[in-house]
């Protein structure tokens, strides 16, 4: 079956306060979009890459990824939210026509290419599936500041990218979300439940943080310049 990895870089990444868009910040030597998009690149079971990255950085993403002798990524223009940015990708993807889309953020370098074979075995028609890391701390559900229950956290996970879909459901389910006026879904998962879809988790097998602040970045350089091995199981 046709894999494609959608890899979303739409956005500016305000809250990094940075002249650069986060996933254009070097991490440990090389930009963390590129880092993102090597995970997908590498693999043998993904058979094409479509970044979505701002308009005016499409020219420079470009550069960067030839520098880096990867040059059979095709490139999108972003939207003004995650969710346009995403719908912009998929309609792209229309013209090849895959069977099964991996969508990822480009702010999680770390995901390990070694799961991709496991996600892709467990999609089946009207099936997703997510990666995600169990809960560890206790949540409170609130309302006005007041906590109004305390779920059982065995039974919280928390959601993570890439998102695994079969690709016409997950494009009629963003289709379906913009015909009824839903446009700031930061979650493909919940699309595609609203949709009528079911959706299956794996725990990812490596650490998959989502760099989105200063905090983040600096734990992420420690990460990457630590012994981890980021293909292992536990």
């Amino acid at each position: 079956m046709k894999t494609g990895a959608l890899i979303v870089a739409g956005g500016l990444g305000l809250r990094m306060h940075s002249s650069l868009p986060k996933q254009f910040m070097p991490l440990s030597g090389k930009e963390i979009f590129v880092r993102s998009v090597e995970v997908f690149h590498g693999s043998a079971y993904v058979d094409f890459i479509v970044l979505v990255v701002h308009k005016d950085w499409i020219g420079q993403a470009r550069k960067i990824l030839e520098k880096r002798g990867i040059d059979s990524v095709s490139m999108v223009s972003g939207g003004e939210t995650r969710q346009e940015s995403v719908h912009n990708g998929l309609l792209f993807c229309e013209r090849i026509k895959p069977e099964i889309v991996m969508i990822h953020d480009a702010a999680r370098p770390f995901f390990s290419k070694e799961q991709i074979p496991e996600i892709l075995r467990l999609i089946t028609p009207g099936t997703g599936v997510v990666v995600t890391e169990k809960a560890t701390d206790t949540v409170y559900l609130v309302e006005d500041e007041v906590v109004v229950d305390v779920p059982n956290r065995s039974n919280l996970r928390r959601a993570e990218t890439p998102q695994t879909f079969p690709f016409c459901e997950i494009l009629q389910a963003h289709r379906k979300a913009a015909a009824e006026g839903i446009h700031c879904s930061t979650d493909d998962a919940q699309l595609f439940i609203g949709f009528g879809g079911r959706v299956v988790t794996v725990d990812s097998i490596a650490p998959n943080p989502k760099i989105t602040t200063p905090l983040d970045f600096q734990m992420a350089e420690l990460l990457i310049n630590s012994e981890y091995d980021f293909n292992r199981r536990d």
